[in-house]
């Protein structure tokens, strides 16, 4: 890796053994530390990922593990700011941070390809690689569809381009005030915001195809849940309010985006014979706690 500082960046939700298995596929690609953000808020799932890591820290890994805790449950987006704040604050922060989901399990030489294509061009944010899935349509990032909520695998009007935020890297220079996502999005919706939000400053987001990780979509969260559907909902309607060209624009899209989320609800709710999908989409428009209702 030569003089460059990487720093990885994990989420662990009460599921230790995956935390460990991601970490094992990060061993000799290059990284200094990686941090893991315990977002667990359970005593016993604690306890058991620092076991599973004290474990592979012991076992000879190649990078210096830090676990981190902010006490509760912070969120995907809030959890990433977190860290990130830390390290910037720690002193000597890192050149290059590597976000991976701790579902997802790195292919070989992935830090070395996405830094490479990042340094092609400075006005690259932000590089992600190929995304090995059960959902092809992912592979290279999706296309958002502005006005009814669609993530579709080409370009189209209406439509811009994310990157997936399983697997992202960039350079500590693309930080302001120690925070890349907008923390409004507890889960869900935060990756395209930040595409979003990168394309209207002027920047470019790439894909490095040379590379690649293995990552499942949807398991790690009952598609048929409350939690599930609020958040869904909550991130497609906050996302209203930030993917606007002009101001003008934001009541067309709160509308067409209300009736088609409206309509999934429908359609969810008939198909799993439960009214939770209706009832997150209804309180996924009261101004609740970004935790979501009772927390």
């Amino acid at each position: 890796m030569n003089s460059e500082t990487v720093s990885a960046i994990v989420l662990d939700y009460r599921a230790a053994e995956k935390t460990r298995d991601c970490l094992k596929s990060l061993a000799g690609q290059g990284l200094q530390t990686t941090y893991v953000l315990d977002n667990s808020d359970s005593e016993s799932a604690s306890l058991e990922l620092r076991q599973a890591l004290r474990q592979l820290q012991s076992s000879g890994i190649d990078f210096k593990i830090e676990i981190l805790s902010a006490g509760k449950n912070l969120g995907f987006g809030r959890g990433v700011n977190f860290v990130l704040s830390h390290d910037r604050h720690a002193g000597s922060p890192h050149e290059y941070y590597l976000l991976l989901n701790n579902d997802a399990v790195a292919g070989p030489s992935l830090v070395r390809g996405l830094i490479n294509v990042i340094k092609q061009d400075s006005q690259i944010a932000l590089v992600a690689p190929r995304i090995v899935s059960n959902d092809p349509g992912r592979e290279f990032g999706i296309w958002y569809q502005r006005y009814l909520g669609l993530l579709l695998s080409r370009p189209g009007r209406f439509r811009f381009h994310y990157l997936v935020g399983c697997c992202l890297l960039f350079r500590k220079d693309l930080l302001g005030e120690d925070r890349l996502f907008d923390e409004a999005f507890f889960m869900y919706g935060e990756d395209a915001e930040l595409g979003w939000r990168l394309t209207r400053q002027g920047k470019s987001i790439s894909c490095a195809k040379d590379v690649f990780i293995q990552h499942e979509f949807g398991p790690s969260v009952d598609r048929a849940s409350f939690f599930y559907e609020y958040h869904m909902v909550r991130s497609h309607l906050l996302l209203s309010l930030r993917t606007w060209i002009h101001p003008a624009e934001i009541p067309f899209l709160v509308t067409t985006k209300s009736l088609s989320l409206g309509c999934r609800a429908l359609i969810r709710s008939f198909r799993h014979r439960s009214l939770v999908p209706l009832a997150a989409y209804l309180l996924a428009w009261l101004p609740l706690n970004p935790n979501g209702p009772g927390s």
